[in-house]
């Protein structure tokens, strides 16, 4: 029988051991890199899937089906009332470009100097929503209402002649993506996140106006469905309590787990 070399396992826990010690004295900068890392990731797989334009549209009429069932297929209503304010509709498209990733950088750089428990269960939690939502868009790619003959505008192209992906165009968004809406379930994380932790009743209803707004936003650019945000925000929902329970079952298991190290290594056992 081989026997085990017990200098190497050391060497790997004195390695692993220093590799935690960096990590902690330089979390902030790893987590940059780890943000940064997983959004090239993201972007590399986003591309590798190839826009199927007649299946997206249909499975969006689809959607719309179960919208006009459910009667909530408000798209096209709430559009034209906005569209009576093109100046509103106009600042709604840049905000539908810019606003949410700006907001959703600063909300983590916030959250990361306000509690880094926080921090880590908002992180984890959006990650794992982005990694199921594009694994949905494989499975199920599904088109913007702007582009499924359901009479919804495309205002972004209409107002500000901007194409942020159509058939038989460059994308600059992922155009067959629309369910989940991650502009949805990203505004309700941040919107949740700003009610946990901050301070003054005012700072926390601007985190639910800011939910709201995006929600509005995406419907009334014509760039997502009801269901389509109803459906990220519940995404969103799930993987926030998904979290919370593994690190609480963490938290559980290591105090006994310590107990049980510290009983081996007494003397006698």
């Amino acid at each position: 029988m081989q026997r085990k070399n017990p200098s190497r396992g050391c060497s790997y826990n004195r390695s692993v051991a220093a590799v935690r010690r960096v990590v902690s004295r330089r979390y902030g900068c790893t987590q940059v890199v780890f943000v940064v890392a997983a959004t090239v990731c993201y972007e590399l797989l986003r591309r590798m899937l190839r826009p199927d334009w007649p299946l997206a549209v249909g499975h969006a009429r689809e959607v719309f089906g179960w919208e006009r069932q459910a009667h909530l297929a408000w798209e096209a209503p709430l559009q034209r009332a906005f569209l009576r304010i093109p100046g509103l509709v106009e600042g709604l498209n840049v905000f539908y470009l810019a606003g949410n990733l700006i907001v959703t950088a600063c909300f983590f750089l916030w959250l990361y100097r306000r509690s880094q428990k926080g921090f880590r269960l908002f992180r984890n939690a959006f990650l794992i929503a982005t990694v199921i939502s594009l694994l949905i868009e494989w499975r199920f790619p599904t088109a913007p209402p702007r582009l499924a003959g359901i009479g919804v505008e495309d205002t972004l192209r209409r107002l500000s002649g901007i194409d942020i992906g159509s058939p038989g165009s460059g994308a600059l968004t992922d155009p067959v993506a629309a369910l989940p809406s991650l502009h949805a379930g990203w505004a309700l994380g941040v919107g949740a996140g700003i009610v946990a932790y901050a301070n003054g009743a005012l700072v926390r209803a601007a985190g639910v106006a800011y939910t709201v707004a995006v929600d509005a936003t995406v419907i009334v650019t014509g760039n997502h469905f009801v269901f389509d945000t109803i459906a990220g925000m519940g995404l969103v929902i799930v993987c926030l309590g998904l979290v919370a329970v593994t690190d609480r079952l963490e938290m559980v298991k290591s105090p006994i787990r310590r107990g049980v190290e510290q009983s081996g290594s007494s003397p006698g056992s």
